[in-house]
């Protein structure tokens, strides 16, 4: 007979965390690659920020739909499916031969990847409340360091061995990570939540009856498509600021800016613990003030490495820390309703995402590097102005039928 534990232990909890980094890794593959992949396929250049934009907004409708099935059935099994579905994603990406085929397997691509947001809400519903900002931290540290080395990673073979190499070695990753999973989850209790007699269109209606009720959420949800709307918006156009005149250099260069970004992904656990001791509230005012100085940046020194080098470090701090912190404050609102409350966050992450992905290129091809800070700039500095302004509604009814 199998043993069971009802927390999450340390070991298990890292595990987690690189499974996250792993799995959210796949949809920014392209981002270093978008001038090689344009070339292959025949793409413009204004138009190869629909890539990143169909994979964040396929992303957005995997969240949608799948996520809520966290709160109502076994989690094991739902992730371990998933990663399948995704693994196919991927084999089709991969033999893409036309930038339509392309568009169209990057949205499939998106649609699944929410393991990443799968996982999080269950570490949390496994965590004591006195661990559950550190938990949630290290479990952002390995998403932010999937996004981050994901770009170094795939510029670097990108570079010497194609384009679609990387992503004939995520399949294998993929299906790994499945195997690792389905063994390790088996012993852990509270892996099925409590709530399985809902139907699946309940559980869709409620989502917006959860956004209704929840001023914290919305709040959440608004700062974080701003601020990783901007993340995305300087990713994108990356590696074309880094390939033009001023610079020269080849895509792989792009993908090291991952390496030196990594210092936010390091340090989601302190933002965890200083969520936990100093409230999430200050550390999402001080993650949006971090971002819109490395904006600043980017605007008066981005033609110098060094400008480029500084500003990246404080934007992925920045971001690391709002994240973290909305995080804290969200899993806290109502732990029944776990995964839709995250749902409803990531959808407004990813639509922030999508959106700026897709806006970023437009105005790089028109305005070049300085268009591009100032739009990071304008929606920073928006986020930070959003969460200086106190709530003016409180919850004030339970969710029915949730």
């Amino acid at each position: 007979m199998s043993t069971t534990t009802s927390t999450l232990t340390p070991n298990l909890a890292r595990i987690l965390a690189l499974c996250c980094g792993m799995a959210i890794a796949s949809a920014y593959y392209a981002q270093p690659l978008l001038p090689e992949i344009g070339q292959s396929l025949g793409m413009p250049i204004a138009d190869m920020g629909l890539i990143p934009m169909l994979t964040q907004i396929g992303v957005g409708m995997g969240v949608l739909l799948f996520l809520p099935l966290g709160d109502v059935l076994d989690n094991r099994k739902l992730i371990v499916a998933l990663l399948s579905a995704h693994a196919v994603a991927l084999a089709l990406v991969a033999t893409a031969s036309s930038g339509a085929m392309l568009a169209i397997a990057s949205a499939l691509l998106g649609l699944s990847t929410v393991v990443p947001y799968l996982l999080p809400p269950m570490a949390a519903r496994l965590s004591d409340d006195s661990r559950r900002g550190q938990v949630t931290g290290l479990l952002a540290s390995g998403i932010f360091g999937g996004i981050l080395l994901s770009r170094t990673v795939s510029g670097y073979l990108g570079y010497v061995a194609g384009w679609r190499s990387i992503y004939w070695l995520a399949i294998g990753l993929t299906i790994l990570m499945a195997g690792l999973l389905y063994r390790r989850l088996g012993s852990v209790s509270g892996i099925a939540p409590s709530g399985q007699g809902l139907r699946y269109p309940d559980l869709l209606r409620s989502l917006a009856t959860v956004f209704r009720l929840e001023p914290s959420l919305r709040r959440a949800a608004l700062t974080q498509g701003l601020i990783f709307g901007g993340f995305n918006a300087f990713w994108v156009t990356l590696s074309f600021h880094l390939q033009s005149p001023a610079f020269q250099l080849p895509s792989y260069v792009a993908g090291l800016f991952g390496v030196i970004g990594v210092a936010g992904a390091f340090a989601a656990p302190l933002f965890g613990r200083l969520a936990d001791h100093r409230g999430p509230v200050f550390a999402v005012r001080m993650g949006t003030a971090m971002a819109a100085a490395g904006w600043l940046l980017f605007a008066g020194f981005g033609y110098h490495l060094a400008g480029l080098i500084v500003g990246v470090v404080l934007l992925d701090l920045g971001v690391t820390a709002s994240h973290v912190a909305n995080q804290t404050i969200i899993y806290r609102l109502a732990p029944a309703l776990r995964s839709r409350i995250s749902t409803l966050y990531i959808l407004g992450a990813f639509t922030g995402g999508a959106l700026l992905s897709r806006l970023s290129t437009v105005v790089y091809a028109h305005t070049h590097w300085l268009g591009v800070s100032m739009l990071g700039l304008a929606v920073s500095v928006t986020a930070l102005l959003v969460n200086l302004m106190p709530l003016t509604q409180a919850r004030a009814e339970p969710c029915p039928a949730c």
